[in-house]
């Protein structure tokens, strides 16, 4: 029997990844994917993987990573610094969470189950988000729906101030996105200097090209 070990994980998560793929996800890492919406807007795909000693098993989340935003989060340097990635979501949630989701049972794997079992599985959960999956990405695929989801945990820090901010600036609340910025640095100067100081100066620039 095959042990439930790092290998099986790996080969569990890979399934899942070949499954995304022939529904229809682009596939733009060995493990990761995700599927173009507009405008920069891609459905958000992630899936959290715990190894047991009997089993592994799958949290699923699901969101949006927004190219723009992304990568104007690339002006933090500093003690902090950021770096543009693919595979990190803008916004996400577990999908568990969703109304359409909410009976479906919990995807564990155990290495006493058949191939035929697990690529069922994986074909379900591929299933899913491509349809309440994608549902909730497209209903939340535009700054005005994502800037209050963002906004709601910008205390908890871990890249929602800047995420903020940037979705102001990209709504053209330019000087919304300022006095939040400022506001934040004079509570969080440790944690968002490295973004506040280029960005603010990013928007002193562009101020002094139009005038």
């Amino acid at each position: 029997m095959t042990e439930c070990n790092a290998q099986f994980k790996k080969t569990i998560r890979l399934k899942m990844y070949d499954a995304f793929e022939a529904a229809g996800f682009t596939r733009f890492r060995k493990e990761g994917v995700d599927w173009p919406l507009h405008d920069g807007f891609h459905a958000w795909v992630g899936l959290n993987t715990a190894l047991y000693p009997d089993r592994v098993d799958i949290t699923p989340n699901v969101g949006v990573h927004v190219v723009q935003i992304e990568k104007l989060c690339e002006f933090k340097g500093g003690k902090y610094p950021y770096k543009y990635d693919r595979r990190v979501a803008t916004y996400a949630i577990n999908i568990g969470t969703l109304d359409a989701v909410g009976d479906e049972r919990a995807f564990a794997f155990g290495p006493q189950q058949s191939d035929a079992f697990i690529d069922a599985e994986c074909k379900r959960l591929a299933h899913i988000y491509a349809t309440a999956g994608l549902d909730y990405a497209r209903s939340i695929a535009s700054y005005e729906a994502l800037l209050p989801l963002l906004q709601e945990y910008v205390d908890t820090l871990g890249g929602y101030p800047e995420r903020v901010a940037s979705c102001l600036y990209l709504m053209g609340r330019k000087r919304e996105a300022r006095e939040f910025v400022t506001d934040f640095l004079a509570r969080h100067r440790d944690y968002f200097e490295g973004f506040a100081v280029p960005f603010l100066a990013k928007l002193d620039e562009e101020d002094l090209v139009q005038t």
